[in-house]
């Protein structure tokens, strides 16, 4: 998670917290200090009460509490005007983004605005081309030489601003389903305890910024007061019909409603118009205020993919008015132009439809297509669908699901053997005001298949054979007129969210293996191959895994440390004690110990689909020889195909079927559930594993630290010569994950910007097991979520080098050069031109 400055923290508590929105009958310094103390869990150190005193005096000394005052002062503090925009300074770049974790950057973008205008008499017109044609939402700086980036890992719907459904809720009053599941931030304790309402504060912003902004447009500013007011009465956009723009607040306020205008551009005039205007409005402050709770609401808080599904199902940020660019616009617009290249990945039914049991009709997708088409972005833009994780974790069977999942891929393999959906003709373009004498072949636009959501709910094997599936792209085309597509790629999330170090490696590896990954093939995020194992158990300290995970674990680093051995002997003595942890927890489970070569056989087999193989619950597992020809099992099925697998005797078979049908022996599910509590240090009992005080324990030992830290460099290697490619998104991994700072990013792990860090016997090939890096791209992932850009990503890890890591800045400049180059060498790599010329 995202740790702040002193400062950050100051300027969270005073424009966001929820402590502040009343301030009637108490002490303005006292619940400012409150409300610093409410930001704890954000900070680097432990606040004293004392400094944190200190501070709201410093404070009330530079501002008497004065907003405006305050936000001038931040946006000097952060900013800078560049002639025809603000960007953050170079220097301010780290702590900005901690800020903009916090609050929206928005209100100090539109602050120094207001201040341009009142202090140096630019007129609003001449500041409104600004914003509208050059003002990045986060004031990110853009590149000027003209190189071209690719962001190869975006969801679509977590891509964006939030910043429209902010204007959807002030300008046009907005309300939002009653029913949705609000994430919970631990700074509003006020909101999270229940004494201030959730539910109702989307209707208080509408109210209270529909009376602000009407208030801009009347002489007579002893209007009546909002109290009382229950629903939002359109009273802004009533007086922007009705009234001639006079002030510069009005022609902003007014311009925020042009329907011409991306909602986010909107939202940042609507923003400066209210802080322009020079009359004294107290009730500014308080819808300030409320806008960043609600858009905090929205941004990813808390460590942990369960936080971030969270976060990222709330369907507030998908609020928009009706005078308002529909989300998916919005989306595509963000954070793009004619030298960024984007791969979103969308589920299934975005392409497919709705409607179940009826032919494939992609009507919302070729929309989408013709959108791209028309802003002249079809070369920069394709799709790669993604299965969702979601279930009941101990159903290892998954019966309905799979069964599902195969309904899935036959209709994927329809859509992308049919020769309709080559050639969709646009007969008019309304953009482009002209009749367009081409087509479209949504085919091409599907470049890959992933698997995304909390990784710790539904395993890979579940997915896996469907992805081979779909990757074998062994369908006949439907139709006289053939026409071919190369196939597909996988990608994976993987080894992104683990309580325990070995769950992430072994997540990584069940990817690569399971799905049977080939040259070109990616893993998403993959953290858990490149963070140093000691460092993690001492971040860690303690892990909680149930019975079974924990075997799982043992045995799959039990084969890879067989490996690893024949060329780092000295670690062969931590055999010796991962054997007898195994002979413990699989007799623990199982009733009889197991050999580690059958236990790990047994975890092969999950690469199968059970639903191909029929298998079912009610009868003995009786596998006959299957021929490798036979199209039924192509990639459904990787095993069983000669007598030794498929023999019903075969000890590691029974096993696999044990595990399938869990549910069905209470007593096994019972242990395997089991929780073991595993001391990451190894320091606090002199016993190693066992039973004890009533729970099970478990430990890892200096030298375990070092065997992981062996196969992960032995993994690297292994996969970077089958060509695999890592999804670094460093921004989403330090929002969701457990590291503080980017120069913490295990990117300068798996391709350091100096070599030499990678020759034997250095920092990052301590057993000499490495030949040289693995291919990396860097991506945003979800920048609504968690606020950023492209460009900015490979600013930031450049910066990192330099400042962390001590690397000159021209080889720095150097290495960021080569990643960003690879990025979009994979992009062009994959893409399809679904324009037909």
């Amino acid at each position: 998670m995202i740790k702040a400055s002193d400062g950050a923290i100051v300027a969270a508590a005073f424009l966001s917290s929820d402590r502040l929105l009343s301030t009637e009958n108490s002490d303005e310094k006292e619940e400012l200090a409150r409300a610093i103390l409410d930001y704890q869990p954000y900070i680097k150190r432990r606040l004293r009460t004392d400094d944190v005193k200190a501070i709201v005096e410093q404070m009330h000394g530079s501002h008497s509490f004065c907003f405006n005052s305050f936000l001038t002062n931040l946006n000097i503090e952060y900013l800078q005007w560049n002639g025809d925009r603000f960007t953050v300074k170079p220097e301010k770049l780290s702590e900005w983004l901690e800020l903009l974790s916090l609050i929206d950057g928005t209100w100090i973008i539109a602050q120094g605005y207001a201040d341009l205008c009142k202090q140096h008499q630019f007129g609003a017109q001449e500041l409104s081309n600004c914003i509208e044609k050059n003002q990045c939402p986060f004031a990110l700086p853009q590149d000027q030489i003209g190189n071209q980036f690719a962001d190869n890992h975006v969801h679509l719907g977590g891509h964006g601003y939030l910043g429209p459904s902010l204007l959807s809720f002030c300008l046009y009053g907005n309300t939002i389903n009653q029913e949705f599941k609000w994430p919970t931030r631990s700074e509003y304790s006020l909101y999270e305890s229940g004494y201030l309402s959730k539910a109702s504060l989307v209707n208080e912003v509408g109210i209270l910024a529909d009376d602000t902004a009407s208030r801009l447009f009347y002489s007579d500013r002893s209007m009546d007061s909002v109290n009382g007011v229950q629903t939002f009465q359109g009273k802004t956009l009533d007086a922007i019909d009705q009234f001639p723009n006079i002030s510069e607040a009005q022609k902003f306020i007014s311009r925020s409603s042009c329907l011409s205008q991306p909602s986010v551009k909107r939202w940042l005039l609507y923003t400066t118009g209210l802080l322009t205007d020079n009359s004294p409005n107290s009730s500014l402050i308080k819808l300030i205020r409320l806008c960043n709770i609600l858009r905090n609401y929205m941004i990813v808080s808390g460590v942990g993919l369960s936080q971030f599904v969270e976060v990222s199902r709330f369907g507030m940020r998908k609020s928009r008015s009706e005078l308002q660019n529909k989300e998916l616009i919005d989306n595509f617009e963000a954070d793009i132009d004619n030298r960024t290249f984007r791969e979103f990945r969308v589920i299934p039914k975005f392409v497919l439809g709705n409607k179940k049991n009826k032919p494939v009709t992609p009507k919302y997708f070729e929309k989408a297509l013709k959108y791209i088409f028309e802003r002249t972005l079809a070369e920069n833009t394709h799709f790669v669908i993604h299965f969702t994780r979601s279930g009941n974790r101990q159903d290892k069977l998954q019966e309905d699901f799979r069964t599902q999942i195969k309904n899935q891929v036959e209709y994927l393999q329809d859509f992308s053997s049919s020769v309709t959906f080559s050639e969709k003709e646009l007969a008019h373009s309304q953009l482009l005001n002209e009749v367009i004498n081409t087509s479209l072949d949504l085919r091409k636009a599907i470049r890959g298949y992933d698997v995304a959501g909390n990784e710790n709910e539904l395993p890979i094997e579940v997915f896996a054979p469907a992805l081979r599936r779909l990757r074998d792209s062994k369908i006949p085309t439907k139709g006289l007129m053939s026409n071919r597509l190369s196939k597909p790629f996988i990608t994976v999330h993987a080894g992104e969210d683990f309580s325990h170090l070995l769950s992430g490696m072994r997540s990584i590896d069940e990817s690569v293996v399971y799905c049977d990954f080939q040259v070109g093939d990616r893993v998403g995020h993959a953290l858990a191959l490149g963070v140093c194992p000691t460092s993690w158990a001492k971040r860690q300290q303690t892990a909680y895994l149930t019975v079974g995970e924990h075997l799982d674990n043992l045995v799959w680093s039990h084969q890879k440390a067989l490996t690893v051995i024949q060329s780092v002997p000295n670690l062969v003595g931590v055999l010796h004690l991962l054997q007898e942890k195994i002979h413990y927890w699989s007799e623990f489970l199982y009733g009889v110990a197991q050999p580690p070569k059958r236990l790990y056989d047994a975890w092969l087999l999950r690469r199968n689909c059970p639903v191909v193989l029929n298998i079912s619950q009610r009868d003995t597992f009786n596998a006959s020889v299957i021929n490798p020809n036979d199209p039924l099992y192509s990639g459904w099925v990787l095993d069983f195909y000669n007598k030794t697998d498929a023999c019903v005797q075969a000890k590691h078979i029974d096993l696999w079927q044990t595990y399938l049908f869990a549910e069905l022996d209470k007593n096994y599910t019972k242990r395997r559930e089991k929780i073991v509590k595993i001391d990451c240090l190894g320091k606090s009992s002199p016993e190693t594993f066992g039973y004890k005080h009533g729970s099970y324990f478990d430990s890892i030992s200096f030298s375990e630290l070092d065997l992981y830290e062996a196969i992960q460099d032995w993994s690297m290697e292994y996969y970077a010569a089958k060509g695999i490619i890592i999804e670094a998104c460093p921004t989403s991994n330090i929002y969701i994950g457990r590291f503080e700072h980017y120069y913490e990013h295990p990117i300068f792990r798996w391709d350091p910007p100096e070599q030499d860090w990678l020759k034997q016997g250095e920092k990052y090939n301590r057993f000499g097991l490495r030949k040289g890096s693995i291919t990396v791209c860097i991506n945003t992932d979800d920048s609504a979520l968690m606020p950023t850009t492209i460009q900015n990503e490979h600013r930031v890890l450049q910066k990192a080098a330099v400042e962390h890591f001590n690397v000159g800045v021209n080889k720095a400049e150097d290495w960021i050069e080569r990643v960003r180059r690879k990025g979009v060498e994979i992009f062009k790599a994959n893409h399809l031109d679904w324009v037909n010329k």
